[in-house]
């Protein structure tokens, strides 16, 4: 099953979801799912996947702000049925630049690295027990955002992580190098 994950911007009329996601919503877990929960045996989730010993999971009636964005289908993933990753692609540069906007407010400066090779730039926050990416593939034309919960995530590879991750993903319009460069200077 594929899905895609979808990023509007919301005008202030459309605001009613969960609310913005800020610090304390990545403390203890993912907004109101708790780290290291069982999501098997959670109400509204369905498993999409596996691989090696990650399994991962949708809630497609689940819909989230951050920073007036609305997300919805994460997918999330567990080790061991422990809640411990999620995972958001980003369909637009505007919103890319808007959530490294908002990560920048509310966690600091990141720390950025460039493997010019692949084309990825990545910036990196932690929060407590949380590490938060922001990544950008310059030669697949795609974004996308993670959170990890970092005592179960050094137990699985993220790149293991991510590159299951990436089976979810439709098609996205190209990012021309203007609009890429733009994303980067804003």
């Amino acid at each position: 099953m594929r899905r895609s994950i979808h990023l509007i911007f919301l005008t202030a009329a459309f605001l009613m979801s969960t609310g913005s996601l800020n610090a304390a919503d990545l403390k203890k877990g993912f907004f109101d799912i708790q780290w290291k929960a069982n999501l098997s045996q959670t109400a509204g989730f369905e498993k999409v996947g596996e691989n090696l010993n990650v399994t991962y999971f949708i809630s497609p009636k689940r819909v989230f702000t951050i920073n007036e964005i609305k997300i919805q289908d994460v997918v999330y993933g567990c080790h061991a049925n422990q809640f411990f990753a999620v995972y958001i692609n980003i369909d637009h540069i505007e919103v890319f630049a808007q959530l490294r906007r908002h990560m920048n407010h509310n966690y600091g400066v990141p720390k950025i690295t460039r493997r010019m090779s692949a084309g990825q730039t990545t910036h990196r926050w932690k929060y407590e027990k949380t590490k938060i990416k922001l990544k950008t593939y310059e030669n697949k034309n795609n974004m996308k955002l993670a959170f990890y919960y970092m005592p179960l995530s050094r137990q699985v590879n993220e790149s293991q992580q991510e590159a299951f991750h990436e089976n979810f993903r439709r098609s996205r319009f190209p990012l021309d190098d203007r609009r890429m460069q733009k994303a980067m200077n804003i």
